[in-house]
């Protein structure tokens, strides 16, 4: 995937954004609808399928609301679209606060979003995570992202089966535009051989934990050996 190339991308296309459409202050909805008709290309897809089954949880990215974001779509940057990800489908869907209604992005025509701080890409390596929704963490030289591997899973309470969704979050670090997965120190500093004593002294002495801090450890790890080929 050519990562490093989207978040160039990102970098100059938000400036874009805010010189072509002025977001007023004011209540979100207010400041959507008027836009609707100029985002009419958002909203010619499949609806979102409702999910026939109750469950204890949700199977969405941080909350089940729809959260207002910058979204690039087949290369037009739209803003202050209201979208929601759900992990377990794979899917990004947008809501049109007119005729409330929900729409499943078409993932051939999207390039990136931009919800609740948090950047959205699509894999496109050759791996089994072409196609999969990621989150990026960590933008620099060596890329770090988040993948998602949600199951199904039941327990039985008080003679009644329950439902919920397990979410277990993954990592991969991009070397060469590779995604290479990590799970643990072992995994991160085996990616960068030329630097191992360096790494592992400075995961000491910053007290990294990597059972109980996994994602900001990993980022803390590779910023650090961004630093070192500086």
């Amino acid at each position: 995937m050519k990562i490093r190339m989207i978040i160039i991308m990102l970098c100059w296309s938000s400036g874009l954004i805010w010189a072509q459409q002025s977001i007023q202050p004011g209540n979100i909805i207010n400041d959507y609808i008027p836009r609707v008709k100029i985002y009419a290309a958002l909203f010619c897809g499949q609806a979102v399928t409702p999910y026939n089954l109750r469950y204890e949880n949700h199977p969405y990215y941080e909350t089940k609301s729809y959260l207002p974001g910058t979204l690039s779509y087949n290369q037009v940057v739209y803003a202050n679209v209201l979208m929601r990800f759900d992990l377990y489908r794979n899917e990004l869907s947008v809501y049109h606060p007119d005729r409330m209604y929900e729409i499943v992005l078409d993932k051939e025509k999207f390039n990136y979003a931009i919800v609740n701080g948090s950047t959205i890409i699509l894999s496109d390596d050759g791996n089994r995570s072409k196609g999969k929704f990621l989150v990026v963490l960590h933008s620099g030289a060596y890329p770090v992202v988040r993948k998602y591997r949600v199951l199904i899973s039941e327990k039985n309470i008080d003679q009644t089966v329950r439902r919920y969704f397990d979410t277990k979050n993954q990592y991969e670090v991009y070397v060469n535009g590779i995604p290479r997965p990590v799970r643990n120190k072992k995994t991160v500093i085996n990616l960068f051989p030329d630097r191992k004593r360096e790494l592992n002294d400075f995961a000491k002495q910053q007290k990294l934990d990597f059972k109980g801090q996994l994602e900001h450890s990993i980022i803390a790890l590779v910023s650090y050996y961004e630093s070192l080929k500086k």
